[in-house]
């Protein structure tokens, strides 16, 4: 699921972040009991690159196909099994023909260079200018089931040269599929067996080459210190033009394999670049944070999610920021906290209030900065709290949803010192004797 929150519209330059909860978001009405496993191949045309061609191979014979993680199917036409019989749509999903394990649709793909698209929740979209495409699975997938598989998407040019690329599709425990695929990155760079590529029309600033290392470095680091398990060894980012009208901030959304960002300054602000410096340089490693460490499929809650992207995103642009930026890192990201029970904000999320993703950035960063100050195991180059959670596999054998058991691994770990923070911070219970101002 994917939400929305702003940070202090009087600082001129309001922030967006969007992140991804690798949870299932919507029923499986297919009726098949095992897994169904995918395996997509997705055509574009950059001659006429108004829809795309998809296909999709399923390893049992579903009795129906639905839109994918939020999506609705507005853009999808022409259902039907590879053999001709059409699957006919039935309340946004498609009934299956029998015995059909093999089907085709066409997707609609938007004139990004035309209108732009929301990189908080991106649409199929295409740039003729800078030859890619971006192709979240909500917009134009269909599912048969929550199991994941593979997807192969092809790129034919204006020259005609197809440029292929191959992913892992992921399941609904993960995040979800985003394909970022281009005829050439606009720069490309890569450290410790780890590959950032660039698409698409970054802000033209001096730093901005300072900034893809850094948010590159930080993945490749969280990557080696953070992951119990599988991870990808690429990320591609996609700049895209916002839509007309778009309030200044930065927006940005993360899938697996990709993000997808966007900025729009403030006019007459002169401290706007400043600003930008301090929200793509956070903002983006705190999206990048989800898809490295969603690909293991550990489905955190939503608190946690979101707090551990910011927790280690501030973290690194602490590090990172010159003194003189530090000022909006703490205007934006540490200062504003928005204080509430940790778990009453997850039933509320969890219910639909979206807006409560913003107790999860802020309260919920300074807990796991809280509870790093009393660690005691040994930490590894990204600190105790990175070292403890690949020792327990991301917290697999944990509720996290239960302050009594996280708060007895932590005191396993914390000299008993974690169980204040723990009633504090999750349950709002003694907090005054933290002395937290």
């Amino acid at each position: 699921m994917m939400r929305l929150i702003r940070l202090p519209r009087h600082l001129f330059l309001s922030i967006m972040i969007v992140a991804t909860a690798a949870c299932a978001s919507r029923p499986l009405p297919s009726a098949i009991n095992t897994p169904t496993l995918h395996a997509y191949e997705i055509t574009i045309d950059a001659r006429s690159p108004t829809e795309a061609k998809v296909t999709l191979a399923v390893s049992g014979a579903p009795s129906s196909i639905y839109p994918a993680r939020d999506g609705d199917g507005v853009g999808v036409k022409d259902v039907r099994c590879v053999d001709g019989r059409e699957a006919l749509e039935d309340n946004g999903s498609w009934l299956v023909p029998a015995a059909c394990t093999r089907l085709e649709w066409a997707s609609a793909i938007e004139d990004l260079d035309a209108a732009g698209i929301d990189a908080s929740l991106p649409t199929a979209a295409f740039s003729r200018q800078h030859g890619y495409l971006v192709l979240p699975e909500r917009d134009g997938l269909l599912r048969a089931g929550s199991a994941g598989g593979t997807a192969t998407l092809r790129l034919r040019d204006l020259g005609g040269s197809i440029t292929e690329r191959k992913y892992a599709f992921p399941s609904n425990n993960q995040p979800p599929f985003y394909a970022v695929v281009g005829t050439q990155a606009t720069r490309e760079y890569e450290t410790s067996g780890f590959t950032l590529r660039i698409f698409g029309d970054a802000p033209d600033y001096s730093w901005m080459d300072e900034i893809h290392r850094h948010v590159l470095a930080s993945w490749s680091r969280w990557r080696r210190d953070l992951v119990s398990g599988i991870s990808p060894s690429s990320i591609d980012w996609a700049w895209v033009r916002p839509v007309a009208g778009s309030e200044p901030g930065y927006s940005a959304s993360a899938g697996a394999e990709a993000i997808v960002s966007q900025i729009v300054l403030r006019e007459g602000d002169p401290d706007a670049e400043a600003k930008a410096r301090v929200v793509i340089a956070t903002s983006a490693a705190h999206e990048g944070f989800h898809t490295i460490t969603g690909a293991a499929g550990q489905a955190w809650p939503a608190w946690v999610n979101e707090s551990l992207a910011n927790h280690f995103a501030i973290a690194a642009a602490r590090v990172f920021l010159a003194p003189a930026d530090q000022r909006w890192l703490n205007a934006y990201y540490v200062d504003p906290e928005a204080r509430a029970p940790l778990l009453e904000a997850q039933a509320l999320y969890g219910a639909g209030d979206g807006g409560q993703a913003q107790v999860f950035y802020t309260w919920g960063a300074r807990f796991w900065r809280e509870i790093e100050k009393v660690l005691t195991n040994q930490p590894n180059e990204s600190g105790s709290l990175a070292a403890l959670i690949v020792e327990t596999n991301n917290f697999a054998q944990v509720d996290l949803n239960n302050a009594g058991a996280l708060a007895m691994l932590l005191d396993r770990h914390s000299e008993d010192r974690a169980s204040p923070i723990v009633r504090c911070f999750l349950q709002g219970l003694d907090c005054p004797s933290l002395n937290l101002e």
